[in-house]
């Protein structure tokens, strides 16, 4: 295992602002999505949440730039630890990380996010400093999201790499990233496209309204040790 990160950037510049990280297998194990199944189905998704923690924390003097901020996944089962703030709150007490530049993307959010301590765990999380997306958004939008949402402390809907990749060719999709845009604007929290591999694409979601977005046309996941070197070349004027 080891952990990759994949710049967030500002649609509007290319500069990076965030930087997601990734806790991957080094060998092959199939799709991502049936890794994290299949660890939550074993029991293993503590562990991982705090493997992946501590690995990033450890990581982030040596990446060594200030204006990043990072960005971890969490799983729905996550929020069912009654432990889960004060574990955070050690690990970013012994690493002297600051929760307000820790945020957590949550992808199953609209699946059983209804349940009342699941929620007051969030509220927790957010009132140590840090901060929630929803990740893989906009391809499921009922008429209860909008009333879903409001209920949770959230700063940013993050748009599912589906609708996003091919926004500019499908109108169903261009139709679903305005349609989450337009939740986004009603809740007043940030928008952030992923799966963007393309020029057309990154150009298409800044005039949608996307504010931030990331994917294959910015930089691939790289290791701590590699990416510092794409911040910078990101960083760059014409980047």
């Amino acid at each position: 295992m080891e952990i990759l990160y994949q710049p967030v950037v500002n649609l509007a510049n290319s500069a990076p602002v965030k930087l997601e990280a990734f806790y991957r297998p080094t060998q092959p194990v199939g799709e991502v999505k049936d890794f994290i199944a299949s660890t939550e189905r074993s029991g293993g998704i503590k562990a991982l949440l705090q493997e992946t923690m501590d690995g990033a924390f450890s990581d982030w003097p040596k990446i060594n730039r200030p204006f990043i901020q990072l960005s971890l996944n969490i799983s729905i089962a996550n929020l069912d630890e009654d432990d889960l703030p004060k574990r955070m709150a050690k690990s970013l007490k012994k690493h002297r990380f600051d929760a307000k530049n820790l945020w957590l993307e949550l992808d199953e959010a609209m699946q059983g996010i209804n349940d009342p301590k699941r929620i007051a765990r969030m509220k927790n999380l957010a009132e140590m400093g840090l901060r929630f997306s929803v990740d893989s958004f906009g391809t499921e939008i009922s008429q209860s999201t909008l009333y879903d949402l409001q209920r949770l402390p959230i700063g940013e809907l993050k748009l599912d790499g589906r609708i996003v990749s091919d926004a500019d060719i499908n109108m169903e999709h261009r139709g679903e990233v305005k349609m989450a845009v337009d939740i986004a604007k009603q809740i007043h929290v940030g928008v952030s496209a992923k799966g963007i591999e393309r020029a057309e694409i990154a150009s298409l979601m800044l005039r949608l309204g996307c504010t931030y977005g990331q994917g294959y046309y910015y930089a691939r996941p790289a290791p701590a040790r590699e990416i510092a070197a794409v911040i910078d070349r990101l960083r760059q004027p014409g980047a």
